[in-house]
């Protein structure tokens, strides 16, 4: 099954992104946006695993010191590779990152006790949409990128989810696995 590890917002900060979203729907048409209830940040992305995978790695976290709940907050407007030309746009988390960045070391230690290849780097993102095209915006999404204000309030991190993924024609289905409370 195909599988991450991540931390889901809570639905008021969903919705405040939702909003960030559809505000760019019209300007930015080539960007295939996120639906709301996908919304969330990437710890591990393990990947197809099978079931003995996936139970090894839940009795990992399960064994695991994630660290005390922190808070997180998002704001702004980026893009991977870059802003001009993305294919990727983002928005990214602020206060408490360095909890997060250990906690992300936390998780990918488990994922990599059981066969999973370690993160080469993590960047503190929430992914919004995704362009297939390359090369530059358009110059009005461009210009709605930088005028829309894209944030969301803080809010109290307190446990993280092995989510299985679902690839559909409509889009992906999260189901979560277990739920790992942070101590």
């Amino acid at each position: 099954m195909r599988t991450f590890i991540c931390v889901k917002l809570p639905q008021s900060r969903i919705e405040s992104l939702a909003g960030s979203i559809r505000a760019l729907r019209g300007a930015c048409s080539d960007i295939r946006w996120v639906k709301p209830e996908t919304i969330h940040v990437t710890l591990k992305f393990c990947g197809e695993l099978p079931r003995e995978t996936v139970a090894a790695i839940t009795a990992e976290l399960g064994r695991a010191r994630l660290g005390a709940p922190f808070e997180l907050s998002a704001e702004g407007i980026g893009g991977f590779p870059n802003l001009k030309a993305p294919r990727v746009l983002w928005t990214a988390l602020r206060n408490e990152t360095e909890a997060l960045r250990a906690l992300q070391k936390t998780v990918d230690g488990c994922a990599f006790r059981c066969g999973i290849e370690k993160e080469k780097s993590f960047s503190p993102h929430i992914t919004l949409g995704r362009r297939a095209e390359r090369g530059p915006l358009a110059l009005d999404c461009a210009a709605a990128l930088i005028k829309t204000n894209i944030s969301a309030a803080p809010w109290r991190v307190s446990e993280i989810i092995f989510m299985k993924s679902e690839l559909t024609p409509s889009g992906p289905i999260y189901t979560p696995l277990e739920i790992f409370p942070l101590k």
